[in-house]
């Protein structure tokens, strides 16, 4: 009994076997003719100049591509102009917190040799002049003005800004000096402060960028004295509504602590 319910039970899956694999077969072949006669179609179209429907497939693939290839130089183009506008803000803030950095730096530095050339001056005057102590005041001279020199080259040449971006810095510097850029001193030496309070401006001219991510930046100091400066600056970005660097002076949009 039980041999026959085995003998049964492979016939039924031997028979489930060749009908499926019948069907298979039966369906491969009836693929294969709509896939023949959907070549030969598509090589009528192409074979037929003047069919209609070979002109709209054309035309639409045209269309097409022509929308894709637009799309594409869009985005492209507008890339191209964010990394420009990325660049310039990125540059413009390099170069201005540099001059600041190296303004305030200085301001520091030329009050201290106010302090140093004070008191040998007074040395030299109230006790008997040797020539050492004549010495030391010569060099505190030499010193300051090398330190004055190396802060007017720093605002010409860096590797931060480009030549003469920090030009406005050059007219306002915090000491007086001569047309030569030389420092205009008292009678002891000592640097003389220009005024306590005044603004530099920086403008990077926008090249390939859009006009409404254009700025400039304006720095405000402050100093105290040219003994005891404690400097303090503020900055400021302006926002520029036309190629002209003239709304700097006027308005602003954000301000920064420095």
């Amino acid at each position: 009994m039980n041999i026959l319910s085995y003998l049964l039970g492979f016939s039924l899956v031997l028979l489930s076997a060749v009908q499926t694999a019948d069907l298979f077969i039966r369906s491969d072949r009836a693929l294969q003719k709509i896939e023949i006669e959907f070549v030969e179609y598509t090589k009528l179209l192409l074979k037929t100049p003047k069919n209609k429907q070979k002109g709209s497939l054309t035309l639409a693939a045209a269309l097409i591509t022509a929308l894709l290839s637009l799309t594409l130089l869009f985005f492209v183009t507008k890339m191209k102009i964010e990394y420009k506008e990325a660049l310039y803000r990125k540059d413009s803030y390099l170069c201005f917190h540099y001059l600041n950095v190296k303004t305030q730096k200085y301001i520091d530095e030329m009050a201290n040799f106010n302090v140093a050339l004070t008191a040998a001056y007074l040395a030299l005057h109230i006790a008997v002049a040797t020539a050492e102590a004549t010495e030391a005041f010569r060099v505190l001279i030499l010193t300051r003005n090398i330190r004055h020199f190396v802060y007017i080259n720093s605002l010409i040449q860096n590797s931060n800004c480009k030549k003469l971006e920090g030009q406005n810095f050059l007219k306002n510097t915090p000491f007086k000096i001569q047309p030569n850029f030389a420092l205009i001193t008292k009678s002891d030496e000592t640097s003389i402060v220009r005024q306590k309070e005044w603004s530099n401006i920086y403008f990077k001219r926008p090249s390939g960028i859009r006009l409404k991510k254009a700025f400039c930046l304006k720095s405000y100091f402050s100093i105290y004295s040219a003994y005891l400066p404690q400097t303090k600056v503020n900055l400021t970005e302006i926002p520029i509504v036309d190629l002209s660097s003239s709304n700097c002076f006027s308005g602003a949009l954000s301000s920064l602590s420095f």
